[in-house]
This record gives C-alpha cells, sequence and structure tokens, in this order.
C-alpha cells in the first residue's frame, strides 16, 4: 500500500530531525555552529543564535508541545509554533485549534528539548 503525502512529509520531518539530533555536541562555545555538530536552529529558516531569548521561547514551546499544556500565548511563541508546522514537525487541530506536535516528533520531542537545553548551556551560560 502506498504512503499517504502527509503521512510520508511528517515521516521525512522526523527523519531530518533525527539525523540532527545525531550529530555531535560541540564541546566548547567555540565549536557552536560549526559544521557536522549539533545546532537546533540549523532546522529553522532564521538564525536564532543572537539573543537567549531566541532558545528560551525556542525551549518553553517544546516543553509545552510534550506536556500538552500551552502557557505562551506571545507572538513569539505564536511564530515558532507555525515554524514547528511549516517544518511538517506539528500540525494545527481543527477544534481545539491548537499546535500538536506529529507522532514521529512526539518520539524524538523529550530527547531534543534535552540537547537543545545542554546546547543553550553553552551557548548563553557564559553570558
Amino acid at each position: 500500500m502506498e504512503e499517504l503525502w502527509c503521512h510520508k512529509v511528517d515521516r521525512e520531518a522526523g527523519e531530518r530531525l533525527a539525523a540532527l539530533m545525531a550529530l555531535p555536541m560541540p564541546e566548547s562555545e567555540y565549536e557552536l555552529g560549526a559544521e557536522g555538530s549539533f545546532d537546533p536552529w540549523s532546522l529553522f529558516p532564521i538564525y536564532g543564535t543572537y539573543d537567549s531569548d531566541f532558545d528560551q521561547c525556542a525551549i518553553e514551546v517544546l516543553e509545552e508541545l510534550r506536556t500538552g499544556e500551552k502557557i505562551r500565548n506571545d507572538l513569539g511563541a505564536e511564530m515558532f509554533r507555525e515554524m514547528l508546522c511549516n517544518l511538517h514537525l506539528c500540525d494545527y487541530g481543527t477544534s481545539p485549534r491548537v499546535c500538536f506536535p506529529t507522532q514521529e516528533f512526539k518520539a524524538l520531542l523529550p530527547s531534543f528539548i534535552d540537547k537543545w537545553k545542554a546546547y543553550s548551556a553553552l551557548h548563553w551560560d557564559g553570558e
């Protein structure tokens, strides 16, 4: 049986994230952004490395997606949810109209959050 387009797109999005997460974590702040190392922002069409607030927003939204409890309603959080949907990692429900992770993303979400937190700590804890 042929795979439905929507399932194929979700699966491929999950595969891209899994490949990103398989990359090694930078060992020092000087290795951040180096080719072949984990950088969560390389998944997105923006540079999120200019301000720690970008990481904070992203991590908080990801944690909300993991728990299913929407807390942040600010524009930055809504835009981040839109990017996740555009990347086919999340979908919007019809009722209630909320962002929720695809099955592929849901399985990767806990480890993605942990790895992003470690990346953020490496990047910003020395501010």
